[in-house]
């Protein structure tokens, strides 16, 4: 029986036999070299084995109980993978790292609903959006970069990490987002300066890294606002995805500014400032603002409107608020998101997940425009912050649901419930994370809604038990 080995594992073995073949030339070589010159070869040979490995096991269990007469999913898969970061030699430093993942099992994951027609949304994107019935072959190369770090300065070339408001790693599925390009930081004490530039991408539930223009529609893409039954997928360009931030925090306010710029797509700018106020000597008042602007770019990545992420002349803005009290281990806050009627706020899913105020697991707010939320998050701490309890309920008024043009996905007004608990091991199983989440979304109209609109949005519950281990 032939044994599988994931490619990159494959690879990370021949990178792994040239290190080890280089290293008997180097020792060969020192024989025949002058004191001098063998003394630095042995501490370049030194330098490469102080690098670090790095080994991740996740293992992730999801159920969606839908409401009556809609088929329910659950699956359970588990992952390991296993990285090199190499030590920084005059500021330079490598790393690479790869991950593969078994499907355990599934109940009707590849399962198109009878009542509706519609796939599934949650479970799918732990594993393989492109291929849902590939159970075995899912291994994906991650990181691969260069990089450069000295006390102001970092800058990544090829494959890595970033996180932003809005493009991030949106990492609460089996695998997160990644991007290829170049990310650079310049930091003093107060401020930081980040630029990027990407034009490849591997989201969350792919195992493929795509080019930006092609990662645009791996999820549902929702309705056309022009009523065609065409989409963008496939159908748009870009050269990629540009990103200028400017973060500032001094005492208790931090204060940031973000462009992103979907090159001939859209351009949108986030700003936030948060900070907090002692009331007492162990309480304080936090306060945050938050604010966005978006408007298309050219034709918004392809002349055809039927075939174009947004639409030419389309433009939006929204603001959130927050407010709370942060008193020891405890922390209530309450916030606010407000999305103008003008135009959706449109990010695709596949680059990350924003961060607004009101936020909740299982939910976005991309895709809507004339939205008003509002936001209760309590959360606290035990065991010395070891134990975290966070515990969450909006109510979000979104438009109507005939409104493709403010509508993308066809959502309902709804109320959201969360309720998570974290436990971070520490001494003999430090490293090892234990989480249980449980989300619950009711609908919240008068009216009776279309199940179509209902299946996997709305009158449903998502249950996650998650295990996390780096070591």
């Amino acid at each position: 029986m032939k044994k599988f080995v994931p490619q990159w594992l494959r690879g990370i073995a021949v990178i792994s036999l040239l290190f080890g073949i280089n290293g008997n030339l180097i020792a060969q070589h020192h024989e025949e070299t002058s004191t001098d010159t063998a003394s630095n070869i042995k501490m370049f040979g030194k330098i490469l084995n102080t690098g670090k490995f790095e080994f991740h096991l996740r293992s992730y269990y999801m159920h969606t109980e839908n409401a009556p007469g809609l088929l329910d999913y659950s699956t359970w898969g588990t992952g390991a993978g296993l990285g090199y970061f190499s030590p920084r030699w005059k500021g330079l430093g490598v790393g690479f790292s790869g991950f593969f993942v078994f499907r355990h099992f599934e109940n009707n994951l590849t399962l198109t609903d009878p009542a509706t027609g519609l796939a599934n949304r949650y479970e799918i994107t732990l594993f393989d959006v492109h291929h849902p019935e590939n159970y075995h072959d899912m291994d994906r190369l991650e990181e691969f970069f260069v990089s450069f770090q000295n006390e102001n300065i970092s800058a990544w070339f090829g494959r890595h990490h970033f996180e932003s408001p809005l493009l991030n790693a949106s990492d609460n599925r089996m695998r997160p987002n990644l991007f290829s390009g170049f990310s650079g930081t310049y930091s003093n004490r107060e401020l930081k300066f980040t630029g990027a530039w990407f034009t490849h991408l591997i989201s969350r539930g792919s195992l493929e890294w795509v080019s930006v223009e092609e990662s645009l529609g791996f999820y549902n893409t929702g309705r056309n606002p022009i009523g065609s039954d065409e989409t963008y997928t496939h159908h748009v360009d870009s050269r990629g995805i540009g990103v200028l931030g400017v973060e500032y925090s001094q005492n208790n306010v931090k204060a940031q500014s973000w462009t992103y710029l979907a090159e001939g797509i859209f351009a949108t700018t986030f700003g936030e400032v948060t900070g907090s106020k002692p009331i007492s000597q162990t309480g304080n008042l936090l306060y945050g603002i938050q604010g966005f602007y978006q408007t298309a770019l050219g034709n918004g990545g392809n002349p055809d409107p039927a075939m174009a992420y947004t639409l030419p002349d389309e433009r939006t803005h929204g603001i959130g608020l927050r407010g709370g009290v942060h008193k020891g281990h405890d922390e209530l806050t309450l916030n606010f998101l407000y999305i103008a009627d003008q135009g959706r706020f449109l990010f695709p899913r596949e680059w990350g997940r924003e961060k607004f105020f009101v936020s909740m697991q299982r939910e976005r707010f991309e895709g809507m425009g004339g939205v008003h939320a509002i936001g209760l998050n309590y959360d606290k701490t035990f065991i010395k912050d070891k134990l975290k309890v966070s515990l969450g309920a909006s109510h979000v008024q979104t438009p109507d649901l005939e409104n493709p043009a403010l509508n993308k996905y066809g959502l309902p007004n709804y109320l959201h419930f969360t309720g998570m608990v974290d436990y971070r091991f520490d001494g003999f199983f430090k490293g090892l994370d234990i989480q249980f989440l449980v989300a619950h979304k009711n609908e919240d109209r008068k009216e009776e809604i279309p199940l179509e609109y209902v299946i996997n949005r709305v009158n449903m519950t998502n249950i996650n038990i998650i295990l996390d281990y780096r070591f």
